[in-house]
């Protein structure tokens, strides 16, 4: 009885070599084989992609809260809430987020609200920006329209 759902048998590595080396049948400087060796480890391209990815921000998207304490290096980015203590390289609150704590970092960058207690290297307030409570910064940038409430301080 002819069964259907039999596999065909398997074909030898020549026949297989053969037909990937020139599927319409020639058979002029084939190898015998075809060898497959793994890629060599690059230590210097692997530490650039790791690299790389800490320059990356981490995204607190638009409607995600975040309460409590944070404490990460590298960048983050702010687009639903953060309220508590945070401990960064850099933080960005996006046009829609907010931020409420206590904020250490090297550079803050706001252009949605921030309330609270900040000290930085850097301090960027745009135009979109409402700034509630202290900041104690080192290098300062503020965009015509911005709305500052409490105290900025200059430490050298």
């Amino acid at each position: 009885m002819f069964n259907k759902f039999k596999s065909p048998s398997p074909k030898p590595q020549s026949e297989i070599t053969e037909e990937l080396a020139d599927p319409l049948g020639s058979k002029e400087n084939l190898p015998s084989t075809i060898p497959l060796e793994p890629l060599p480890f690059q230590r210097d391209n692997m530490m650039d992609i790791i690299s790389s990815n800490l320059s990356k921000p981490s995204i607190l998207s638009e409607g995600f809260s975040f309460r409590g304490e944070l404490s990460a290096k590298g960048a983050i980015h702010v687009e639903g809430s953060l309220n508590g203590q945070i401990q960064v390289d850099d933080l960005t609150i996006g046009s829609k987020g907010q931020v409420e704590g206590v904020v250490t970092c090297s550079s803050l960058h706001i252009k949605g609200k921030f309330s609270g207690t900040a000290t930085c290297s850097e301090l960027i307030v745009t135009s979109s920006a409402a700034v509630d409570g202290h900041v104690v910064y080192q290098t300062l940038s503020v965009q015509k329209g911005a709305s500052i409430k409490g105290e900025l301080l200059l430490v050298k």
